[in-house]
C-alpha cells in the first residue's frame, strides 16, 4: 500500500507543463494541462510518463515567412482534407501577415516585380 501513496504524491506534487516547451498556457480559453487531467481516469497515471508534445504554436512559429511577388495570397493550410477553408490575405502593408487558421506567414517581396499571387 505504500507505494501507491508516494506514487500519488509524485504525481500530484508537481506541477504539470503545459507541453514540453511551455509552462503556461498561451490562450484565455485554454485549460491548464493540471486541470484537465483531473478526475478517476488520471487518478493513478504518473503523469511524469504520459506524452508531452512541443506546443504547435512555436512548431508554427519556426516556419520561415513566405515571400509572394503578389499584393494578395490565398491559403487553404495544404489543401484537401488536412486543410482548411480558402482565405485571402492581403499583403499592402509590407509586413508579414498570418492565416488565422493555421498561421503560416505571408509578406510582399519588395523585391518581386509582377502581379502573380501564390
Amino acid at each position: 500500500m505504500q507505494p501507491v501513496l508516494r506514487f500519488a504524491r509524485r504525481c500530484y506534487s508537481t506541477g504539470l507543463a503545459q507541453s514540453s516547451n511551455r509552462a503556461v498556457t498561451w490562450s484565455k480559453t485554454q485549460a491548464s494541462r493540471q486541470a484537465a487531467m483531473t478526475g478517476p481516469r488520471f487518478e493513478q497515471t504518473n503523469m511524469a510518463l504520459q506524452p508531452n508534445p512541443i506546443a504547435a504554436i512555436d512548431l508554427i512559429a519556426a516556419v520561415p515567412v513566405k515571400m509572394v511577388a503578389g499584393r494578395k495570397v490565398s491559403c487553404d493550410g495544404g489543401g484537401g482534407a488536412l486543410g482548411h477553408p480558402k482565405v485571402y490575405l492581403n499583403l499592402d502593408d509590407g509586413e508579414a501577415v498570418g492565416c488565422g487558421y493555421c498561421g503560416l506567414r505571408f509578406q510582399k517581396d519588395p523585391h518581386a516585380h509582377g502581379h502573380g499571387h501564390h
